[in-house]
């Protein structure tokens, strides 16, 4: 434990359910994808990969196969990298899936079958014994091709416990190596979430996986709960990308389980600020300046308070040494500085003002960054959202373009 923070962080937990280390489950390039308008190309998933390989990430989801032609020759490169990291690939409990994922060479196969009534009922007309027996043929198909495999049950936190424990039970006898818990429609607390992944844990044994969304900006909590109940294969995605909301920020969960939990992650966290800002390029989706960890006012103060703080020991408002993730401390300029920071500035050039000249300094820059200032926020959003509508969907109006241009040929 980091001991700039002196916390009773560890004192609160279930040291006996606290694992000593957890291996990090990168679904970027999968379950990341799925945010609208994003596309990693074969080029981007080959350096993401060779990246989060040289980290330290344990698992990579190469993807999903029989999602295009493109996302098979993707899967195929990034299995060829022949890196450290387990590269698998994500397949439905179909015999189909299962044998398009071989033919690529993936060694593991990353499972999924709903198992909630709601799902199950209003996606796939199916009961749950329907699920179960289609579950059960296919594991039993992947089993004796010899794969590895693990299997993810989707929606489990609106599932029914019951039934769950009982599948979770007869796939771990059939040879799974983890079991994944997914809170898929963000319907769960991070209380509850600790409660009922340490019920199934406990009466089923293994090991554990869990993947979680964000629509309620739960993911991280629910996702460190997890963990803090027993899980060992966190699922994430870099700068929280997925679906909708996302899913829980790997390099968030990172550093909370590194400073705040004391486990260790096997990731040289040197390299996260670097990783955040190729995703941010290669997605498109730039981050928010708040954002934790990669955001661009990460380590930047302007606040008189926080710079005096800062200042005379960086522990007194940074819980993370920049350094750490990559990144550099910055002191701002605006309208909350005060004399601590114009006075190290003067310092550094070896010159000196009255405190009535620093005042004067100081009213003139708060002058000059309120000038003008709404005209350009506005200009920027107007940008922003005009970005949005382009590079984060398909016109409608071309979409009907394509369909009577093709209906015409």
């Amino acid at each position: 434990m980091d001991p700039r923070i002196k916390n009773n962080n560890r004192r609160f937990m279930d040291e006996e359910r606290l694992p000593e280390k957890i291996y990090i489950w990168d679904e970027t390039m999968r379950g990341g994808e799925q945010s609208p308008g994003v596309i990693f190309d074969e080029k981007d998933k080959v350096e993401l990969a060779k990246l989060m390989d040289e980290m330290g990430v344990a698992v990579i989801d190469a993807g999903f196969p029989m999602m295009s032609e493109g996302e098979r020759e993707a899967i195929k490169a990034l299995v060829e990298l022949d890196l450290d990291a387990e590269v698998g690939a994500t397949v439905r409990c179909e015999k189909e899936d299962i044998d398009t994922a071989l033919e690529l060479g993936v060694d593991d196969l990353y499972m999924f079958s709903t198992t909630s009534k709601f799902h199950l009922h209003y996606k796939h007309g199916m009961t749950e014994e329907e699920c179960r027996e289609k579950v059960i043929e296919a594991v039993d198909y992947a089993k004796d091709r010899g794969v590895k495999f693990d299997f993810i049950s989707e929606d489990t936190t609106r599932s029914d416990i019951d039934f769950v424990k009982d599948l979770f039970n007869e796939i771990r006898d059939r040879g799974a190596r983890r079991l994944i818990i997914c809170d898929t429609a963000s319907s769960i607390t991070p209380e509850a979430m600790y409660s009922f992944t340490a019920e199934l844990i406990d009466q089923i044994g293994g090991k554990w996986g869990v993947h979680c969304h964000n629509d309620f900006g739960l993911a991280v909590a629910n996702t460190v709960s997890a963990v803090q109940a027993g899980v060992e294969y966190p699922t994430l995605t870099v700068n929280s990308l997925g679906d909708s909301s996302g899913n829980p920020a790997m390099e968030e969960v990172i550093m909370i389980a590194e400073k705040l939990m004391g486990i260790d992650t096997g990731i040289d966290t040197t390299y996260l600020y670097e990783l955040c800002k190729m995703v941010e390029r290669k997605s498109g989706l730039y981050l928010s300046p708040q954002k934790p960890i990669c955001g661009f006012n990460s380590y930047r103060h302007e606040s008189d308070v926080h710079v005096s703080g800062v200042l005379a020991h960086t522990g007194s408002y940074e819980p993370i040494d920049p350094e750490e993730v990559g990144r550099q401390r910055e002191f701002v300029l605006g309208k909350h500085s005060g004399p601590a920071l114009v006075k190290n500035l003067l310092e550094s050039k070896d010159i000196s003002l009255s405190d009535e000249e620093i005042e004067k300094v100081l009213k003139r820059i708060e002058e000059e960054k309120t000038f003008d200032r709404q005209w350009k926020i506005d200009e920027f959003l107007d940008t922003v959202e005009d970005y949005n509508q382009e590079m984060l969907g398909f016109p409608e109006d071309r979409f009907w373009n394509i369909v009577d241009e093709e209906r015409e040929k």
